[in-house]
């Protein structure tokens, strides 16, 4: 899936959650909204991070050759 279709699903569940925040007159309602809202941005989050040019795999710690966790501890990096 590109970025674009999840861009575009956050932005249409933001729209739902800030539609229900305007409209709504009771607390439960306008709670809902918000976490609506919320999700959107945790959509946008997750999506950044997996689409952006800096991932954990790519970073200088990490070989996307090898494997992400070792073994055994001898093969574990050291602390200093």
């Amino acid at each position: 899936m590109p970025l674009g279709a999840y861009l575009t699903l956050a932005a249409l569940v933001f729209a739902i959650g800030l539609f229900g925040v305007l409209t709504r007159r009771n607390a439960v309602g306008i709670l809902l909204g918000i976490e609506l809202m919320l999700n959107a941005v945790n959509i946008n989050l997750v999506a950044f991070a997996r689409f952006s040019a800096i991932s954990a795999a790519s970073s200088s710690r990490c070989s996307p050759s090898r494997s992400r966790w070792p073994r055994s501890p001898s093969a574990w990096p050291s602390s200093s």
